[in-house]
Formats: C-alpha cells, sequence, structure tokens
C-alpha cells in the first residue's frame, strides 16, 4: 500500500483482530507456542470480521479477495506482536498481575486481558510503538469490547507499566 493512511488502517485491523485471536487462546486455555502460524490459521476463520473491520476503519474496496490478508493487515506488525507475546508471556503476565490490585490474568475477563498483552507486549517490547500509542488504543479497544468502566483500569495499569518500563 502507498498511502501512509493504508498502513495506518492496516495496523488498526491488525491489533483488533489479533485481540480477538488472544481472546479465543485464553478462552480455550491453548499453549503460547506457534503464535504467528495459529493466527494466520485463525484468519480465515474471520475473514468477514476482517474486511468488515478494514471497511469500517475507511479501507478502500478491494478487488481481489484471494488477497485479503496482504492488503488488510500488516504483517510485519503481526510477525512483531507474536513473537514478542511468545517470547514474553510469563512476564507480560507478571505485569498484569503486580498493577491489577485485586485481579489477577486468572480473574479478570478474558478480554481485558488481552487487550493488556497486547499493549504490555508493545510497550516493554516493540520500541519501534510509541508508549502513548500503544495505551490510547488499548482504551479504545477497552471501550469498544470491554464493560463500562474497564477502560479506566486498563489505562491504569498501562500507566504504571509504563513507568516501570521507562525506568529500565
Amino acid at each position: 500500500m502507498s498511502n501512509p493512511r493504508d498502513s495506518i488502517i492496516q495496523r488498526m485491523v491488525s491489533r483488533e483482530i489479533f485481540m480477538k485471536y488472544l481472546y479465543q487462546k485464553a478462552i480455550s486455555k491453548e499453549a503460547w507456542q506457534n503464535i504467528f502460524n495459529d493466527f494466520c490459521e485463525f484468519v480465515p476463520k474471520i475473514e468477514d470480521d476482517v474486511l468488515e473491520l478494514y471497511y469500517e476503519k475507511g479501507g478502500k474496496e478491494i478487488d481481489q479477495l484471494e488477497n485479503f490478508r496482504e492488503l488488510t493487515l500488516d504483517g510485519g506488525y503481526l510477525m512483531n506482536i507474536s513473537d514478542a507475546i511468545e517470547d514474553n508471556i510469563d512476564e507480560i503476565d507478571l505485569y498484569i498481575n503486580k498493577y491489577a490490585r485485586n485481579w489477577s490474568v486468572e480473574t479478570l475477563p478474558a478480554v481485558d486481558v488481552s487487550i493488556l498483552r497486547i499493549a504490555i507486549a508493545e510497550i516493554a517490547y516493540m520500541i519501534d510503538i510509541p508508549n502513548k500509542v500503544a495505551c490510547n488504543v488499548a482504551v479504545d479497544l477497552a471501550k469498544k469490547y470491554c464493560d463500562d468502566n474497564s477502560y479506566k483500569y486498563i489505562n491504569g495499569i498501562l500507566g504504571s507499566v509504563t513507568s516501570e518500563t521507562e525506568k529500565k
């Protein structure tokens, strides 16, 4: 895609679809291995969701649907976020457990945990994504998919993680 706006749309769609994948993975209690390959198998099952999100975010009409993944998703980002989570899932979950006050990965709603895992991976392990962007996107996803007040504690957790990682 040549237009920078198209790249932004791809990234937004990729985050949201990856959050849905992590949610499904958490619900089914699958192992945290081969995340990228599993994700690639997951995407065709929700092709309609991918395209709907792409259009919702302002993406252009797609002429060749057989190439929809290349046109709608940011493959580089998806590989990097998959690696970051797979390589650091225990540490990511420690951050959640440390800052979730009276909650844990096991007791928080799975969708909230999925959003937190993505944002913490971006904050702690993906230096090309500004912390503010990771936090803002997580809050937006929480407003869309979580309970009414979830975005507040998600923002609080991410603020604490950001402070801790910036000290390192």
